[in-house]
């Protein structure tokens, strides 16, 4: 039987756990965001507003007072952080290839000498891709999550009402994007022998 070998991608545990703790990390500040937009259109209207966020069940805005534009206050909180969150992971994104450039062009001579050299390139390549990807794939999934939240809040006449299943489905949505974005984005080439 012949031997040969077949590259295979999977994924680095070390940087997906790191991605999650970002993830995880970034979710009240984004919340607590998402209630900003609610209250923004609430004192806009001349009202008064009030925002809480609790880690486990997200957050919420009472607006003391009417609100004469119903469709906006309901689609401004996950517009306003999705927007964020999508235009911060979109910024990491185009910054990447500026800053591996940065690295190659500021230790360029050093991959003239011995392994040893090349090994802390290769750690300095790991630090740089952890640097860009982890907040990248974080934020861009938190966008993600809080655009289609704004329009299932906006046009959903259940969402109040089926907070549980439509929150069942947002985390679905954000488990699937994140998923997605590792696996573009985050996957390492390893060699496999075959027999």
């Amino acid at each position: 039987m012949k031997s040969h070998t077949r590259l295979a991608k999977k994924l680095d545990k070390k940087r997906v756990i790191i991605c999650l703790l970002v993830f995880f990390a970034l979710m009240p500040i984004f919340s607590y965001l998402h209630e900003a937009g609610h209250a923004l259109v609430c004192i806009a209207d001349g009202n008064e507003a009030e925002i809480s966020v609790d880690i486990l069940s997200g957050g919420l805005t009472l607006c003391h007072g009417e609100v004469s534009n119903l469709f906006a206050y309901k689609i401004s909180g996950g517009l306003l952080a999705g927007i964020v969150g999508t235009t911060i992971g979109i910024a990491l994104f185009v910054w990447k290839p500026f800053a591996e450039h940065s690295l190659e062009s500021t230790s360029y001579n050093l991959w003239e000498i011995d392994g040893k050299v090349e090994r802390i390139e290769s750690r300095k390549q790991q630090y740089l891709d952890i640097v860009w990807k982890a907040p990248f794939i974080a934020l861009t999934t938190i966008g993600i999550g809080h655009l289609v939240n704004a329009a299932i809040e906006a046009f959903a006449d259940s969402y109040f009402t089926h907070g549980a299943e439509w929150g069942f489905f947002l985390g679905a949505v954000e488990f699937v994007a994140f998923i997605t974005l590792l696996l573009i984005f985050d996957r390492k080439t390893v060699s496999r022998g075959m027999r």
